[in-house]
């Protein structure tokens, strides 16, 4: 018999490609198209915001020898930022950080990888934060889980019956939080599984006491945890449905409460399905109201479908063949569509039956820095011994973290959509 592969197997060398083939997605959508100006954060007590809405009543037509009118004033109201923190943590034993040093040991340095795809991943879940209200609910229970199987909806807290498992990772732990009381319910799960469908993610026990039906679905720091102050629940930065918002989501806005301030609600609307009249109302009421012009419009990929949908009996095709006719739009590539002159930017981390109508040039975007990102090293080191006494291992532990407060001081000039219908969601997870 003549040698082959498998009695020469002893023979070969393994070869490698030179690179690694990339299983992340790493375009952070939202953070990318809805800019904010960058202003330092100063620390103290937080930063002290000033907002002017009441006018000077006194103004008259007055008639000869005519009374004079009482005196009025300007009505402004204070308010108070403060930064929220986002922080992760890497583990490495003492052969990783020794052996995957070089190229001829590892495709990429060990340490390297870790620590840039750890920045990477607090990206995506601040990318994600951006689409939500700063409550950090992942999700609503759909039920009051007796099994392993956890059903939910209302994915990021929005109310929506599809996908509610959309901001649910696996690893991760998660906490169930009493939506009346904002009290931590007893036991912490940590998720081993998520459905592909959407509706559901499995969990490491069937263990859930007290709880309910509607419950807020956090993450929690461990599984010991007992506290909700080592939870994210009300932890995280501001995302649009709380900026851009008229009080159901945020009545207190940074210290001042919107429902006494009518300048600081922006105007929302549950609209049903979409229409170009309903654009143009919310171009005329935001216009009205404080002299808002829309400039950037956003919405999900699945509810773009629906905006395309309006505009196919408007839509002329020309081109040197018409026997070959092109029914597409720039959409296809994910190009931006637009409502006149304003594009409509498709974001996979927005509202699924929401829309963002947004004056960018008089809404005052702004990401107040405390912290831009680095590793804790306060104490000479940024690599710490894992665990003490019966604990110790021979590894190391890093902690990554970023404070960061989202803000927007005009969100009167800026409007939403929530309640949008007749889309179909296909469920694809945010890799």
């Amino acid at each position: 018999m003549p040698a082959d592969l498998t009695t020469l197997s002893g023979l070969e060398k393994e070869v490698y490609e030179k690179s690694i083939s990339e299983g992340v997605n790493n375009m952070f959508d939202l953070k990318d198209w809805f800019k904010l100006d960058e202003e330092s954060y100063v620390g103290g007590d937080g930063l002290v915001w000033a907002h002017h809405y009441g006018r000077n009543a006194s103004p008259f037509w007055a008639n000869e020898n005519s009374a004079y009118p009482v005196a009025g004033n300007q009505t402004t109201a204070k308010g108070r930022l403060t930064a929220k923190k986002i922080m992760g943590r890497i583990s490495l034993t003492e052969e990783a950080m020794e052996d995957l040093t070089s190229n001829e040991n590892s495709f990429r340095n060990g340490m390297t990888d870790e620590k840039t795809r750890l920045a990477d991943d607090m990206s995506r879940r601040e990318n994600h934060s951006l689409g939500t209200d700063g409550r950090s609910i992942l999700c609503l229970l759909n039920a009051a889980p007796t099994t392993t199987t956890v059903a939910v909806d209302a994915p990021g807290g929005i109310t929506n019956a599809d996908f509610g498992n959309r901001f649910v990772d696996v690893g991760m732990f998660v906490a169930a939080v009493n939506p009346t009381s904002s009290t931590l319910r007893t036991s912490i799960r940590q998720v081993t599984a998520v459905a592909s469908g959407g509706a559901n993610f499995t969990v490491d026990a069937a263990t859930f006491t007290g709880w309910a039906d509607n419950d807020y679905v956090v993450q929690a720091a461990a599984a010991g945890t007992t506290d909700i102050l080592d939870t994210s629940f009300e932890a995280a930065a501001w995302g649009l449905p709380a900026l851009i918002d008229d009080g159901t989501n945020r009545d207190n806005y940074f210290g001042i409460l919107r429902s006494t301030v009518l300048s600081l609600q922006s105007y929302v609307v549950s609209i049903g399905a979409m229409s170009m009249d309903a654009a143009q109302r919310m171009a005329d009421v935001v216009y009205n109201k404080l002299g808002g012009t829309i400039d950037g419009i956003c919405m999900h990929t699945s509810t773009r479908r629906e905006w395309l949908k309006i505009t196919d009996a408007d839509r002329r095709y020309t081109g040197a063949d018409l026997r070959n006719p092109d029914p597409g739009t720039k959409a296809f590539q994910q190009g931006d569509v637009t409502v006149d002159d304003v594009k409509i930017k498709a974001l996979r981390n927005i509202g699924l039956d929401q829309a963002y109508f947004l004056d960018t040039k008089k809404m005052g975007a702004t990401r107040y820095v405390a912290e831009a990102g680095k590793f804790m090293d306060r104490d000479g080191s940024m690599w710490l011994r894992s665990g003490t006494g019966a604990t110790a291992r021979h590894s190391y532990e890093a902690t990554y973290f970023r404070r960061i407060a989202n803000f927007v001081k005009n969100p009167g000039v800026c409007g939403r959509w929530d309640g949008i219908t007749g889309q179909t969601l296909i469920v694809v997870r945010d890799l």
